[in-house]
């Protein structure tokens, strides 16, 4: 008899014990594959987005690096000035210059503004010459900005004094030119673009007049 009814609760299955111990090694199986899945998700998300953020920062600074790396010296007489001066304004946040960078169809000059303003690269642009050229560039008209884009964690310019060989955060008009431009961009590493002054400085030693001291002047 005895035999009989082992053998029946064989025959009948597993016991409730080995069917609560099933389900909870089930449930963790479960648990851990689904964890790891989502974690892989998690990870190729980031790669994506890490990939999409790097590419488009490196559009952006080709742009940039292109267009100073096509700087040209053009004078202009500016309003609070006496003589003409090179149209080159720099700050840590923002950086106005000349470029011959433009439209194949028009050629010549465009001058160009970068602003760096809570979190988003804004930019203007203009063909010269330009008779409101200082009156744009005192940026009143935000609407006249083009966003290049809102989702820069750092934006930073620094300029080469070519003189002391010191990085300065500011360069004004009529300073004469920076040696070069040092860029800090988000995660990027800081880059540096040379600033081709040299057509410049051949100008000036064709025309002494643009190099006279102060003495030389009250002569």
């Amino acid at each position: 008899m005895k035999n009989s009814c082992r053998e029946r609760r064989q025959e009948n299955g597993f016991t409730l014990i080995e069917l609560i111990i099933a389900i909870t090694i089930l449930s963790l199986i479960t648990v851990i594959i689904g964890g790891a899945f989502r974690l892989g998700i998690q990870a190729w998300e980031k790669g994506e987005k890490e990939t999409g953020e790097s590419q488009r920062l490196r559009v952006l600074s080709s742009l940039l690096s292109q267009q100073l790396k096509s700087f040209y010296p053009y004078e202009i007489k500016m309003e609070d000035k006496d003589e003409k001066v090179v149209l080159f304004k720099g700050e840590s946040d923002s950086i106005t210059f000349v470029t011959t960078l433009t439209d194949s169809s028009y050629g010549g000059f465009k001058w160009v503004k970068y602003v760096f303003r809570d979190g988003a690269l804004f930019y203007m642009e203009g063909l010269l010459p330009d008779k409101k050229f200082q009156e744009k560039i005192k940026n009143k008209n935000k609407d006249k900005e083009e966003i290049i884009d809102k989702n820069i964690d750092e934006l930073k310019f620094s300029y080469l004094s070519s003189d002391d060989n010191e990085w300065k955060e500011s360069w004004d008009f009529g300073e004469d030119l920076p040696g070069a431009v040092k860029v800090n961009l988000s995660h990027f590493q800081p880059f540096v673009i040379n600033i081709p002054i040299g057509s410049y400085r051949e100008k000036n030693d064709e025309n002494p007049e643009l190099e006279k001291t102060e003495e030389d002047k009250d002569i």
